[in-house]
């Protein structure tokens, strides 16, 4: 699928579904968008990479489009903390669907994303993730802050 099929479809679905319209959740750059959902903001990115990246394990000769949502949850808890927090989020990552967490050493946020290929994109497969990613942000920030003290983002 072409980018800018993708991202038709993409404003489509949203707008069919979530009843947003694109120009309620476009940023500054083409396929870049923010949704919000109560408190939570899920960043949504569609792009073309111009080379295969080493993680990309299908194909190398065709670079493979991109379709990605991130939730930004909260912040490390304290350092004693960290190593026990850690292990719980490689443990919630086993029951979650469409996500998973990822960390940002470097800005220290914890965040939960969905990525995939943009080949094969439709509506499911753009408001599943949507929904899912949205629904554990939102109640896993309010475990996590409990649990660890962390403050939510």
């Amino acid at each position: 699928m072409q980018l800018a099929e993708a991202i038709s479809l993409f404003e489509l679905t949203v707008s069919k579904h979530l009843q947003l319209k694109p120009e309620q959740t476009r940023c500054e750059n083409e396929g870049e968008y923010i949704i919000n959902r109560d408190k939570t903001e899920l960043y949504v990115d569609l792009w073309q990479p111009k080379e295969p990246t080493q993680w990309q394990y299908f194909d190398r000769e065709k670079v493979a489009g991109v379709f990605q949502i991130v939730a930004p949850v909260c912040f490390y808890p304290q350092p004693e903390h960290l190593p026990m927090f850690l292990e719980e989020l490689a443990h919630l990552n086993f029951h979650l669907f469409f996500g998973s967490f990822i960390a940002n050493s470097q800005e220290k946020v914890i965040s939960i994303q969905y990525k995939r290929v943009l080949d094969g994109l439709n509506d499911t497969e753009i408001i599943e993730p949507l929904e899912a990613i949205g629904y554990y942000a939102e109640n896993l920030k309010e475990y996590l802050a409990e649990k660890y003290h962390v403050k939510k983002i």
